[in-house]
């Protein structure tokens, strides 16, 4: 095996490192698998050599954690939205009662 599939391995082990930290909520945690997760893909890519059945299903499995890990993100990130959208929308009914409130109160 060479050592452009150990670093597809390798990548295949920190794609699931990325998403247990999306599941966990650490996303600055997640951001930094996936950097690290793409520069082992980019080093590997310039490794692998022409026979593509020896990395050909690394590259698939790379492919489904990736797809996988991006509905993960789209999830996180719409509720995350959602979440300030509420705070922002609970800020503004706040400041109406205050000024209900100090017009009440002169």
């Amino acid at each position: 095996m060479g050592q452009g599939v150990r670093m597809l391995e390798k990548a295949i082990d920190i794609a699931y490192q990325e998403m247990a930290a999306l599941e966990s909520g650490e996303y600055d945690e997640a951001g930094r698998w996936a950097s690290k997760r793409g520069e082992l893909v980019n080093k590997a890519w310039g490794l692998l050599k022409t026979d593509k059945d020896q990395y050909m299903p690394y590259l698939l499995n790379l492919t489904r954690l990736q797809e996988r890990l991006t509905l993960m993100a789209t999830e996180a990130k719409n509720n995350i939205t959602g979440g300030l959208r509420r705070s922002r929308d609970e800020r503004k009914r706040m400041q109406g009662y205050r000024r209900s409130v100090a017009q009440a109160l002169q």
